[in-house]
């Protein structure tokens, strides 16, 4: 299954490329520009490999023993099924302005339920994090976070970065939002997937099943998102972007276990565009 995974994730941004042209939408603002496609997957590759050689060595988190797999098993389905409820939620009836209260009370109060009703002794996430060097813990992740944050937004391959359809809003409505999505995608997101729900599948699949499975989940919370044409093409944008956004993030929370460098990425790849509206 995990094969099958990456082959989609590998295949989105391909199949993209040669039908679509260089550029994609990968917001639902019409607002936003379109972003490059070379862009979108030079900047995950690169982050990914920064990641991987920023240390070479770092302690690896041990699977779960025998005694604990049962309750951890639990857990870790009842998170999985949270993580599709949502996007099935949104195909079935439009929630509009309910869209966040509904992730949030799925988030942290599904989340919740399930952890209560399951509870396990495991603690392999927290000593994993332990056993992580302080050094490499707070600036191992930075090579990557900054070279994809450039890639990204400022090198040549970023293409457009003209946000001027966003003057129009008033600076607190745009600050109000982006501290609202702050809570929403940034915490909530990253809190259940990753710390949650891959933390939980790495222990008992490992590192890359665990991070392909919640990135192919992330990336199916943005069906939102899908709009006018082909379903296949917009699929091939939530696999890409979002796919390929999960894997990166995955990789560094798999590596270094610093839930701040993920809240810093997802707040940048949410908010970094708009900064100069907000600070300007």
């Amino acid at each position: 299954m995990t094969g099958i995974g990456v082959a989609l994730l590998i295949a989105a941004p391909v199949a993209l490329a040669l039908s679509t042209g260089s550029e994609v939408r990968t917001s639902a603002d019409p607002e936003a520009p379109a972003k490059p496609l070379a862009g979108i997957v030079a900047a995950t590759l690169v982050g990914l490999l920064l990641v991987r050689v920023v240390p070479l060595r770092l302690p690896a988190m041990p699977a779960a023993g025998a005694a604990e797999r049962p309750a951890l098993s639990r857990q870790a389905g009842g998170l999985a099924m949270i993580a599709l409820l949502l996007p099935a939620v949104v195909l079935a009836v439009d929630p509009g302005i309910w869209y966040a209260p509904i992730k949030l009370a799925l988030f942290f109060g599904g989340a919740t339920l399930v952890l209560r009703c399951w509870p396990s002794d495991w603690r392999g996430g927290r000593a994993h994090r332990r056993a992580m060097p302080t050094r490499w813990y707070w600036l191992g992740p930075l090579p990557a976070l900054l070279g994809w944050a450039y890639l990204l937004y400022y090198s040549p391959l970023a293409g457009s970065q003209d946000m001027s359809g966003y003057r129009q809003y008033d600076r607190l409505y745009l600050l109000a939002a982006t501290l609202l999505t702050f809570v929403t995608a940034s915490l909530a997101e990253e809190v259940f997937y990753r710390a949650l729900l891959q933390t939980r599948l790495e222990a008992l699949y490992g590192r890359w099943p665990a991070i392909v499975a919640t990135s192919l989940l992330f990336a199916a919370m943005h069906v939102h998102r899908i709009g006018d044409g082909p379903l296949w093409e917009m699929v091939a944008v939530m696999l890409a972007w979002n796919g390929g956004f999960g894997v990166l993030a995955g990789y560094l929370w798999a590596r270094h276990r610093n839930i701040w460098a993920i809240f810093a990425l997802h707040t940048a790849v949410n908010s970094l565009s708009l900064l100069p509206l907000l600070v300007g």
